[in-house]
């Protein structure tokens, strides 16, 4: 593969990594609101079922974008992966990192779950 076409993909992935994650957690963090401070009664699955939505979709959003990234950095030709950027690229654990942010919004959720019932 060209190494522009890959970084320009992988320059993609990440933005679109920040889109998911920004969304998320301003989407979390707006429902925690309205738990806090909102009259959610009668109103209880309405909120749940959007918790859960939001953090699923955060949540594989995540995996499917570090997964990408992981799919371009493995793309590396040799001569890039032989340099101080490759090596330091193909050193990043997007395998943990890929379920520790997935982890933290199914987290979030969990607690906000809690706290609406």
């Amino acid at each position: 593969m060209d190494q522009n076409i890959r970084a320009s993909l992988q320059t993609a992935a990440l933005y679109n990594f920040l889109i998911i994650v920004f969304i998320t957690m301003v989407s979390q963090s707006v429902t925690l609101m309205a738990i806090i401070f909102g009259d959610l009664s009668g109103k209880e699955s309405a909120v749940a079922a959007t918790i859960v939505l939001m953090a699923f979709t955060g949540a594989f959003g995540v995996l499917r974008q570090m997964g990408t990234v992981q799919l371009l950095i493995d793309e590396m030709d040799d001569k890039t992966s032989k340099t101080n950027y490759g090596k330091e690229v193909k050193a990043i654990p997007l395998g943990v990192l890929k379920f520790i942010f997935a982890g933290v919004f199914v987290i979030i959720a969990i607690f906000q779950l809690l706290a609406l019932y």
